[in-house]
């Protein structure tokens, strides 16, 4: 049984925090928005962008703690290297994950969490190698609806101009948006998908996009499990 553990105003919506066996599930007006009892799709989008960053110590840009997987993924397979910030709109989503969800594996790590808009922390620059948006429901906001402006075409233009030349944007997604694959493409992004699937499960769970500043090469596309 999940057991309420705090509740926090997120704008208009509230937050709602539980527990249950030492994993941690957040609720948004009653709508669950993650949970820590299944997060292969988190797992699976720290582990590629650390992947597809494109020089040996990347500075990384993740938009949305959660939780902490994707977080505590990325760390995991950059394996020291690189440099880590993590963008979150939520103060009571920080709270939360220093006193309750913090995975154990990033209890040492030196990740610099910012309270703020992930987009005016991407315009502070320096630029990126590799910014990955794990922020409400994807391209079609749930717990925010200002999270739009992070797909729409202004947002994504934003993004671009923080990335490095050959820079990567990844957007973790609960569903299919192909609007959004367009409009990426329209501001000069190339497009390609990992859909994520749950054992056992013959259709994908979840999706991340990927969208690339410059053409992606045909051995990044196989080598990483990518879909044009």
């Amino acid at each position: 049984m999940w057991v309420h553990v705090d509740s926090a105003a997120f704008g208009d919506s509230v937050l709602d925090l539980y527990e249950r066996g030492g994993l941690y599930m957040i609720r948004v007006d009653g709508w669950e928005l993650m949970n820590g009892e299944y997060h292969e799709s988190e797992d699976r989008l720290g582990e590629l962008a650390a992947r597809l960053a494109r020089r040996p110590d990347p500075a990384i840009l993740v938009g949305g703690l959660g939780l902490g997987y994707t977080l505590a993924s990325l760390v995991r397979h950059l394996g020291g290297a690189g440099r880590v910030t993590v963008a979150e709109l939520s103060e009571a989503v920080i709270r939360w994950f220093g006193r309750h969800t913090r995975p154990p594996s990033l209890a040492d790590h030196p990740a610099e969490i910012r309270h703020g808009d992930v987009l005016a922390v991407a315009a502070e620059g320096p630029a990126y190698d590799v910014i990955l948006l794990d922020v409400d429901n994807g391209p079609q906001p749930l717990s925010a609806a200002g999270n739009a402006a992070l797909y729409g075409t202004d947002g994504l233009g934003t993004l671009r101009r923080a990335l490095a030349p050959d820079g990567i944007l990844m957007v973790w997604s609960a569903f299919e948006d192909p609007d959004f694959v367009d409009r990426a493409r329209s501001i000069g992004f190339s497009s390609a998908r990992l859909p994520v699937f749950r054992p056992g499960r013959a259709e994908p769970f979840h999706l991340v996009y990927v969208l690339s500043a410059v053409p992606f090469r045909q051995d990044e596309l196989d080598r990483h499990g990518l879909q044009i």
